[in-house]
């Protein structure tokens, strides 16, 4: 058995799976922390959808209360005026004066509208609350054509400050009078101004980032909380992801980037019963998602510190077991040659020959000094000499097998003990390695000058009678002595 130069660590057993167990906790910890995170949010976004969902249906509700309110004035108004009214109204100034007081006294009784007023079969203003309408055509949808028929139903419609009767924008709604056959004879219309709607919308509370909108059924803002002046009258490109504010029926929720400051927002949208208006409610994807990300950054700082604690851990446990073996090695290891020191050297060749003994196996002893070692010293120097030394195990190791016991006996002598092998291979061994040593092995001394030296090697063999390695070791030295009394550089077997 030759000891290397640098043992490696072997992690026990038990380490290994304390550590893999702690391991597969963390990864389940892992794996569960993930699957938290990614439901609690879900769970927050769905929460915050349903909130917005639930603001807009409110808001809606609202709003298309006063439509409907409104439209029930209309229908109110329009049962106490006739056609003919109507048409003698554009030349009659005391019917005029009278119809316009009526519906003035009709317009109080709706908070939050700003106009009211009658319109002839041309679609033309013949009394309203504001006379400076009166002789003004209306541009709402009753404005058809002579042969054109209409539903007897109310009409809800954004009117831009182009086409508005006042040259404001307005939100319209009217109910005609019709024919039996369905043509227009006549009506009346209110009108919401969008600056009332736009009061009416900032009284909501919002978040710093939140939004509230107002759109018709073609995705016209018509007001807008926070306000947003440049954007109203015009035309909101929905997302992809946004129902068609046409085909919107009753509610949804989706989230998108908003076309207006282009921040991801969580929407809610309902639809204005009855009446071709959607209200629009965002909450801001970053804010409400703001304690979650602070959550995600906490619990992922709180893993990773314990990751690295873990690492740490079994670092420094790797660290005392490879400090453990160093100590081990260097407790059984010759420091010069990387061989077994002297005390291993004697405990792993008892070992060996009690086992030759036990199974009836050949075992020899080869004692291996180097020539006029001292004169080495003496002539080059003791560095020279160590490189000497060195050399000579260079040349042991690769001659024996793994299984051999290769170890330093103390200064220049060496023993190696041949496992399996008896005198006459333990012989022939010894003089190939002798005989390499003589020809091949050359050290350079601190000058650069080519050492050359020679080993002189007694050999011993396990037989009856020397069934110890002691005994086996003393004749291997005596057999060494004579090697050197016949004039070294010798192999003799005892």
């Amino acid at each position: 058995m030759v000891i290397p130069n640098r043992a490696k660590s072997r992690i026990p057993v038990s380490v290994i799976l304390i550590y893999g167990m702690v391991g597969l906790v963390f990864l389940g910890v892992g794996i569960w922390l993930v699957n938290d995170l990614i439901t609690s949010r879900s769970s927050i976004i769905a929460e915050r959808s349903a909130l917005a969902v639930q603001t807009s249906k409110f808001m809606s509700q609202q709003f298309g209360t006063t439509i409907i309110t409104t439209d029930y004035v209309l229908r109110d108004v329009l049962t106490k005026v006739t056609v003919a009214e109507l048409d003698l109204a554009s030349s009659d100034i005391a019917v005029q004066k009278r119809l316009s007081a009526f519906v003035r006294e009709k317009l109080t009784t709706l908070p939050g509208v700003n106009g009211l007023g009658f319109l002839d079969r041309r679609c033309i203003f013949v009394a309203a609350a504001n006379e400076t309408l009166v002789g003004i055509q209306s541009n709402s949808q009753l404005h058809v054509a002579p042969d054109q028929v209409l539903e007897n139903q109310a009409c809800v419609e954004y009117i831009p400050a182009t086409k508005s009767a006042n040259k404001q924008p307005a939100i319209t709604v009217s109910r005609p009078i019709l024919s039996s056959e369905g043509y227009f004879q006549g009506g009346a219309l209110a009108a919401i101004m969008v600056s009332s709607a736009q009061d009416w919308i900032t009284t909501f509370n919002i978040g710093e980032y939140d939004t509230m909108t107002l759109v018709d059924e073609d995705g016209i803002l018509l007001a807008s909380n926070p306000p947003k002046p440049d954007a109203i009258g015009k035309l909101l490109q929905s997302p992809t992801v946004q129902p068609m504010f046409g085909d919107q029926r009753d509610s949804a929720a989706f989230i998108a980037v908003s076309p207006l400051d282009g921040r991801e927002r969580i929407y809610g949208m309902s639809k204005v019963e009855n009446i071709p208006l959607s209200i629009i409610v965002g909450f801001d994807e970053a804010h409400v998602l703001r304690e979650w990300q602070q959550r995600v950054w906490q619990s992922w700082v709180g893993f990773f510190t314990l990751l690295i604690l873990l690492g740490l851990a079994l670092n420094k446990e790797l660290e005392t077991l490879a400090q453990r073996d160093e100590m081990q090695r260097l407790a059984i290891t010759d420091p010069l040659t990387g061989v077994a020191n002297r005390r291993q050297l004697i405990l792993s060749g008892e070992i060996e020959i009690a086992k030759a003994v036990r199974y009836k196996h050949q075992a020899s002893v080869l004692m291996i000094d180097i020539d006029h070692f001292k004169s080495i010293n003496d002539t080059w120097g003791h560095p020279t000499g160590d490189r000497v030394i060195q050399s000579l195990v260079n040349g042991i190791v690769p001659t024996i097998r793994k299984t051999d016991v290769v170890g330093r006996l103390g200064g220049e002598e060496f023993v190696v003990v041949l496992t399996c092998t008896g005198s006459e291979g333990a012989f022939m061994l010894a003089d190939r390695l002798r005989e390499f040593i003589e020809r091949s092995v050359t050290v350079k001394s601190d000058d650069g000058s080519q050492v050359c030296f020679t080993v002189s090697i007694g050999v011993a063999s396990l037989e009856e009678g020397s069934t110890t390695f002691d005994k086996i070791l003393g004749r291997a030295d005596k057999a060494l002595y004579d090697a050197k009394h016949r004039g070294r550089n010798k192999v003799v077997l005892a």
